[in-house]
């Protein structure tokens, strides 16, 4: 009943102007919602993302024990790394890390030479190093337990590095971590020098992430 005393009155010709007012304001509204939606697209903010490893600006350092009293440290100056990292959720992110052991520098060139051999890294083998995260587990909002499976010397282990994630903005375009962990090099099948060289390797990683364009 309704919309026949509606369709009447809306066909009397004394009536057009005010139909067509009425048509606007609900054409007006109908698109209004979808406005609010997409006048502002700066509003929300890009989050999470891939990320790719900054190596100017990041490093690789160890640290190993020598004839028991001292230690030797050195660091790799080849390396690329790739991270997918959620804001919203850490734990659901993945890093992987490769690094050439070919580009040990320990500040000794013949240590250094001794080292990319067969003794040790048996560099023309085995020229990459690989770490592919397998879960994280954070014990607050910016430190964490990160696992992962180490590729070296032919050999694939678990390992675990403690990191911390330095940037305050987690949706920021760049992302600076710090993680460290332990390694024995005999798990690895370099076992050379064992006691006079120490099996303990000390890992420390500086990285940053800056988010793929």
């Amino acid at each position: 009943m309704f919309r026949s005393n509606a369709q009447s009155r809306l066909t009397v010709p004394g009536n057009r102007p005010r139909r067509c007012g009425l048509a606007l304001i609900l054409m007006a509204l109908s698109v209004l919602p979808a406005f609010a939606q997409t006048a502002h697209p700066d509003d929300t903010k890009s989050t999470g993302g891939a990320y790719s490893l900054n190596r100017e600006h990041s490093k690789i350092l160890f640290s190993i024990g020598h004839f028991v009293v001292s230690s030797t440290e050195g660091q790799f100056t080849a390396f690329d790394g790739k991270l997918v990292f959620e804001p919203q959720a850490p734990e659901h992110g993945t890093v992987t890390i490769h690094v050439s052991p070919g580009s040990i520098s320990t500040g000794n060139a013949a240590r250094d030479d001794h080292l990319r051999t067969a003794d040790f890294f048996d560099a023309a083998k085995f020229p990459l190093a690989t770490f592919e995260s397998t879960g994280l587990v954070r014990t607050s909002s910016r430190i964490g337990k990160l696992a992962g499976l180490f590729s070296l010397h032919g050999v694939t282990k678990p390992i675990t590095l403690n990191v911390t994630l330095q940037t305050s903005d987690l949706t920021a375009d760049r992302l600076n971590f710090t993680a460290a962990g332990t390694l024995k090099r005999s798990d690895f099948g370099m076992n050379q020098y064992l006691g006079v060289i120490g099996d303990v390797v000390t890992l420390t990683v500086e990285a940053e992430f800056d988010r793929d364009r």
